[in-house]
């Protein structure tokens, strides 16, 4: 026993302690660092090119004056796998796709089922479920390269700027997550949010600049692909590009593109749910002691929407109570009136309240008519009726069968108005 204790006296201790990190250490001493053998994605786009896959991604690596860059880089190939096998080999790295926060899909590629494309990038682990998933239109390499050089030289994020339009636009999450159980749900339902690349300045448009270069060649190459690079974003000029994100969001059903909401639109869907919760309303036309035939622009600033389903024998209603908190913005008149002058004026008229409830009631019911027409249940209807009333719903479901539940559904509207205070 005392020469147990001797082993860890406390000089002892300190050459155990040594040896033991020794130990730990000596294998990895001679191994390379993982950006020398790993290529950090932190954006994946993907589109088809005739009839074969094309993928562009967005490489942060680190530079010699130890500030990090982005590279892209592409390739093309008969299958998704032997396309990101070109990649690699073109830079001599394994790709990593951990801190990939965007999957772009092109226009082409959304015209097949894109669930194959999600499928594999998830199975293999390549890329998170909570990664963005966002539908583009353009060149795929030169979006990539635009929102490359949008990071670089203007420290915007398109994640950021996703997630940030999230709380005023869209209605659901637009993850790979939530697009996977929107597509296995029975309605096959799922959202993207759309960005556009486009040559000409609209409203909403960030300016970027495309570089006027061409790709070199990345010198690899095989028999199902060919890689190439799009080279560091540093420095890069050319015509004006613009990216576009005004609130325009599409539906895809059964993993194809179906339906694209206009921002007007995509408002309306978004009085039906809590996930964002901010916008604008306007309204017109409003007279009364305050106002004369004025419009008046308020801020949403808070929305609570409580849904409730019920059965009315056989018809199923959907209720909806919409409470806005808003904020009186902007008023304009043709003629100007010192009302507005008085410190104590109550603008928050029952005439102007009454235009805003149209308003909104108007929007909801639009939002309905919308959903029936192009049979596309945007509004998570199925949803509610299916976990709060299953019974009746499957019983409902039987009798006009699963194509046609929405015709039959009533809907009934309550919509309050409140003041910032």
């Amino acid at each position: 026993m005392k020469k147990v204790k001797s082993l860890f006296t406390p000089k002892k201790l300190v050459i155990w302690i040594a040896i033991i990190l020794l130990f730990f250490t000596l294998p990895t001493i001679n191994k390379p660092a993982m950006s020398e053998t790993q290529a950090i994605v932190t954006m994946l786009c993907l589109d088809k090119d005739e009839d074969k896959i094309k993928a562009v991604v967005t490489v942060l690596s680190p530079g010699q004056d130890k500030q990090a860059k982005y590279e892209v880089f592409s390739a093309t190939g008969d299958t998704l796998a032997s396309t990101v096998d070109s990649i690699a080999l073109s830079i001599g790295k394994e790709m990593g796709f951990a801190q990939c926060e965007i999957m772009a899909i092109g226009e082409k590629l959304s015209e097949d089922n894109i669930m194959k494309t999600l499928d594999y990038m998830t199975r293999t682990k390549k890329v998170g479920t909570n990664a963005i998933l966002t539908y583009f239109e353009g060149d795929i390499e030169e979006f990539a390269k635009s929102i490359t050089t949008l990071a670089m030289e203007k420290s915007l994020k398109l994640e950021k700027i996703i997630n940030f339009d999230k709380e005023y636009i869209l209605a659901q999450d637009s993850n790979i997550e939530s697009f996977y159980k929107g597509f296995f749900s029975d309605v096959s339902i799922g959202i993207m949010p759309k960005i556009e690349l486009t040559g000409e300045q609209k409203s909403n448009a960030i300016e970027v600049s495309s570089s006027s270069g061409g790709s070199s060649s990345g010198g690899s190459s095989s028999s199902s692909g060919s890689a190439s690079s799009g080279g560091s974003q540093e420095g890069s000029s050319g015509e004006k590009k613009y990216i576009v994100t005004n609130g325009s969001t599409v539906v895809f059903k059964h993993g194809k593109k179906y339906y694209e909401l206009s921002p007007s639109e995509v408002q309306k869907v978004n009085l039906f749910t809590n996930s964002s919760d901010k916008g604008t309303l306007i309204v017109e036309g409003i007279t009364d002691h305050v106002y004369d035939n004025a419009k008046v622009v308020v801020d949403i600033l808070e929305k609570d929407s409580k849904i409730k389903v019920s059965f009315d024998g056989d018809t199923p209603v959907y209720s909806v109570d919409v409470n806005l908190i808003v904020f009186i913005d902007e008023v304009i008149q043709d003629e100007p009136t010192d009302k507005f002058l008085i410190r104590h004026q109550d603008f928050f008229t029952d005439a102007l309240v009454e235009k805003l409830k149209e308003k909104v009631l108007s929007n909801l019911n639009e939002a309905v008519e919308l959903c029936k027409s192009e049979n596309m249940d945007i509004i998570n209807l199925y949803k509610a009726f299916n976990r709060k009333q299953y019974k009746n719903f499957r019983a409902y479901l039987e009798r006009v069968g699963i194509d046609n539940y929405l015709q039959g559904v009533r809907f009934d509207f309550n919509v309050e108005i409140n003041n910032e205070y």
